[in-house]
């Protein structure tokens, strides 16, 4: 029987507990900038298959597979060595898979080659031998492009290399501390520009910064980067960076813009007169270990290059314009056609049921249900992009897309639990990068339908050029109004504290995730928890009263070891969250 702190470690090899936790693992594959041949994509293609046939492309350019049993793993880890995919990392407290523009290379547009930059980053930090890097307070993602489109996402990145042209000579703006989950945050300009060949010496820099103070590591839900430049501010953070350096960064007036909004979906001319690449939408990322297989042999036989984009989708490169025709043929009848709208092309779905450990719905159904009846209503939804998770940790991006829609429980009167969606409006990318309000919660699937359709209605009306320039026009008021279909929305506000169960912790408490409790204190509100759910206060507490050391208990994202324990006062509208450590 292998202990469950061993298990914890298997993160850094990129394996996570399916739920419920017990019997099979999520088994993540490292794919830096989404890059994978089609000798790699054959050894996946017949691992997901033995795996039950299934396989996920994520936001983060990697490759999921499930059903993985821990017997399993020693001949995995042997295949995918051999393969040359075992890069340690893919999870935990590291550096993520870096992430880059998913035709780097192909495109025409590309400002200038990032090959030796992302090379050198990824040979880096895939290697165990750097192990401060591997010990990192929280995990750190970095993403690295010249992509004029951001296809990237470098606004929502831990660190962010932004390709930009200066008096002709090619380099990177740095951006800092952005982020998602609870608590989203934009990444901050520190308006420096770098030659391509520092930008290791910077990445380190910054990581040192971060992971060598001891207050990043005191409270775990307030360890990642963004925090400490929320502290420090961008300038603080810059004048902070700049003493590590061996040189000094010329100053950047106006950091790199998006040009237009684009994912590389379709037929694109390369750089290379006579050569194309094809971006196939993957309908909420979901794939069989048989398509990766037909696909493999055809890029195989083709001699075409595979990526893996941010949106969840898979793109062919090189194809001759000669054989375009049969490569399109081709891979429709693998099941990924071009023929379908942008939104559902490049709308995005997280892990969730019922797989991961802290969601509470199936993001993936749940989006392929509501874009049905979205389109089945009004047609073509034009550039509308919509980004659905099964919990607050945003891995499809629910507080930057145009539509976010974030699962969430409804409770009965009766005690019977249904899930039900928040929905998060006037997010954006790029030029309209911003963070999203919550203006709608706990409505059922099928109002939330109801509500999208008549906002989208009301949206073509309005003439404006961006779903974002319309919804950040108006009041929640407003808002909820058009939602209803102009009727007037009484919004009742919760009162007391927010509760919140993460991951396995939600079986402690019916199923729920979030629940509201009136207490003074922490102490008070366990005592509360445990007249709603007999059998709570044993599992967070020791016999003596104090909370075990497999519970972190925080309040407003500090650790209560670090406040007063149990007697940590609380006050309306405070959020107290219970984490397995």
């Amino acid at each position: 029987e292998v202990p469950e702190e061993d298990l914890v470690r298997l993160q850094w090899y990129g394996l996570y507990h399916d739920k419920p936790r017990i019997g099979t693992f999520v088994l993540r594959i490292k794919l830096p900038g989404g890059r994978i041949t089609p000798e790699q994509l054959k050894v996946v293609g017949e691992l997901a298959r033995r795996f039950n046939n299934y396989a996920e492309l994520t936001s983060r350019q990697d490759i999921q597979l499930h059903y993985v049993r821990l017997e399993d793993v020693p001949s995995v880890f042997e295949t995918l060595r051999g393969a040359g995919l075992f890069r340690p990392g893919p999870c935990g407290d590291t550096v993520r898979n870096i992430t880059s523009c998913a035709v780097a290379g192909l495109d025409r547009d590309e400002l200038f080659s990032i090959e030796g930059s992302l090379r050198e980053l990824t040979d880096f930090f895939s290697d165990p031998s750097h192990r401060d890097y591997f010990d990192l307070p929280r995990k750190f993602k970095i993403s690295l492009s010249a992509c004029p489109y951001h296809c990237n996402h470098p606004e929502l990145h831990d660190l962010a290399f932004v390709g930009a042209l200066r008096e002709g000579r090619a380099g990177f703006a740095v951006w800092v501390g952005g982020g998602l989950s609870s608590t989203p945050r934009i990444a901050r300009p520190l308006g420096i520009f770098i030659p391509p060949d520092r930008v290791l010496e910077v990445a380190l820099a910054v990581l040192d910064l971060w992971r060598e103070d001891p207050e990043n590591r005191k409270s775990f839900v307030k360890a990642r980067i963004k925090y400490l430049v929320d502290r420090l501010g961008a300038e603080g953070f810059r004048e902070r960076l700049l003493e590590r350096l061996s040189f000094q960064p010329e100053p950047l007036e106006r950091e790199p813009e998006q040009i237009r909004r684009d994912f590389h979906e379709g037929v694109r001319p390369q750089k290379e007169e006579g050569l194309y690449y094809i971006g196939f939408p993957v309908p909420v990322g979901r794939l069989s270990g048989d398509q990766l297989l037909r696909i493999a042999d055809f890029a195989l036989e083709e001699n075409l290059e595979i990526r893996i984009s941010q949106r969840q989708n898979l793109i062919l490169g090189n194809v001759p314009e000669e054989r375009l025709e049969d490569t399109v043929d081709f891979m429709k009848k693998v099941g990924l056609s071009l023929n379908l709208s942008r939104t559902r092309a490049l709308s995005t779905a997280c892990t969730s049921d019922p797989f991961c450990n802290y969601s509470v719905g199936s993001a993936k159904e749940i989006l392929t249900e509501i874009i049905d009846y979205l389109e089945g209503e009004l047609g073509d939804l034009g550039d509308v992009i919509i980004g659905c998770d099964g919990c607050p940790h945003a891995c499809a991006h629910h507080w930057l897309s145009d539509i976010g829609l974030q699962a969430t429980h409804i409770r009965h009167p009766d005690g019977s639990i249904e899930t039900g969606l928040n929905v998060i409006l006037g997010g954006g990318y790029g030029r309209l990068a911003g963070v999203g309000r919550i203006v709608l919660k706990r409505a059922t699937v099928e109002d939330t339908k109801v509500y999208l359709k008549n906002l989208l209605s009301a949206y073509r009306k309005s003439g404006k050029e961006t779903i974002q320039e319309f919804v950040r026009e108006l009041s929640d008021e407003d808002l909820l109004r058009v939602m209803r279909g102009g009727e007037v929305v009484t919004v009742t506000e919760e009162k007391g504290v927010r509760v919140r169960m993460m991951g396995p912790l939600t079986r402690l408490t019916g199923g729920l995730s979030e629940l509201w409790v009136e207490a003074g204190t922490v102490r008070e509100l366990i005592d509360k928890l445990e007249v709603l759910y007999p059998g709570v206060k044993n599992r967070l507490l020791k016999e003596d009263g104090e909370i075990k050391s497999a519970i972190n208990v925080f309040v407003n994202e500090e650790d209560v070891k670090y406040l007063k324990g149990l007697d940590t006062e609380l006050k309306e509208g405070d959020e107290v969250q219970f984490i397995l450590a």
